[in-house]
């Protein structure tokens, strides 16, 4: 496979120590950000052809894009005379093909003038990953993109591409950057009606995954899978540990394997939900943080501090559907669980 990512660092490779700093998810509606978040800064994405769909598959051969209601329709036929086109450009590694259309250059290049150039960042940027995009793409039919092998292939390989472009025009503007993919509906793979068995997806996550330039993130809410998830070529993993930490418990000695690679998990802690965030105080989320870690550690043997060590803090989703006012207290939510955190446990 020819590689897309320009100078990859090795797999596990930070530039700064998790250590339970805090890293809210993308999405976030506003540019207030940057303080909250550590070292690792979201983009903000406050208009709907910013978002992970619209960010990931514009610019798709034969793709329709509805940003305001966030759905993707592509005319297979329209496509089909383009897929060679899209398989040559990800086998030639041709980063400038997975530039997106004009109005999205110039919004990501916004995105990245609000970050502060004096210090020193990596930028998170999230994409929607392979399974997820080609369950939510669907064709004048309705029906899934999963469905259609070549079509599916095309998408893997145009997100490929796209990571490419965004990761190299980050580097030009911000520094170093951490490429997630986000899959909200790879559980759906488990589902006898899911066009894709779990093999099936999980092999073209993998290869999406190992597409990225190191490190690599993914973003997922909760999984019955864990074991698998934590085999793939990923470096931090974001999960929803405000409703699924017991899942993580479950999966203990695949987390130990996980750590002992060099990855490192973000821990959802901070719920993304306008009710929720009503009702939760730092001492709240440190407690739910604090047990899960506990609890994971005795089951599978681990140590508390090194999970501590090897965590981020972050949201259970996307900001991007809250007003600004509650992405900002979400951020800030984020960075006192964080410095809570890393004062109780005297963590650098």
């Amino acid at each position: 496979m020819v590689s897309l990512s320009p100078g990859a660092q090795s797999v596990g490779v930070l530039s700064f120590t998790p250590a339970c700093l805090p890293a809210p998810r993308g999405g976030a509606p506003t540019t207030r950000l940057g303080a909250a978040a550590g070292g690792l800064v979201p983009l903000t994405q406050r208009a709907p052809r910013e978002r992970a769909l619209a960010l990931t598959a514009a610019g798709f051969p034969g793709l329709t894009l509805d940003r305001e209601h966030e759905r993707a329709i592509v005319d297979n036929q329209a496509a089909e005379h383009e897929l060679g086109r899209v398989g040559l450009a990800y086998l030639q590694a041709e980063r400038a093909a997975g530039m997106p259309p004009p109005d999205q250059v110039a919004a990501v290049t916004e995105m990245l003038r609000h970050l502060d150039p004096a210090r020193p960042q990596l930028t998170r940027a999230e994409l929607l990953g392979p399974v997820s995009l080609a369950l939510q793409i669907v064709d004048e039919q309705e029906q899934p993109s999963a469905y259609n092998p070549p079509m599916r292939e095309a998408l893997s390989q145009h997100l490929a591409l796209r990571a490419a472009w965004l990761c190299e025009h980050i580097a030009t503007h911000a520094g170093g950057a951490v490429i997630w993919l986000d899959e909200p509906f790879l559980d759906a793979l488990n589902s006898p009606f899911c066009p894709l068995d779990w093999e099936a997806g999980l092999g073209l996550l993998a290869r999406s995954l190992a597409d990225l330039p190191a490190p690599r993130g993914l973003c997922l809410v909760g999984t019955t899978n864990w074991a698998d998830v934590l085999a793939l070529p990923v470096d931090v993993i974001g999960f929803d540990a405000y409703e699924h930490g017991a899942g993580l418990i479950r999966a203990a000695g695949a987390v130990a394997g996980f750590l002992e690679r060099g990855g490192v998990i973000a821990w959802g802690i901070v719920p993304a939900d306008a009710a929720a965030l009503a009702q939760e105080r730092v001492e709240t989320l440190v407690g739910r943080f604090e047990s899960t870690v506990e609890y994971l550690a005795a089951a599978g043997n681990l140590s508390a501090a090194h999970l501590r060590a090897a965590a981020l803090i972050s949201t259970n989703g996307s900001l991007a559907h809250l007003a600004p006012e509650l992405a900002t207290r979400a951020a800030t939510l984020c960075r006192e669980v964080s410095a809570y955190l890393r004062t109780r446990h005297q963590l650098v």
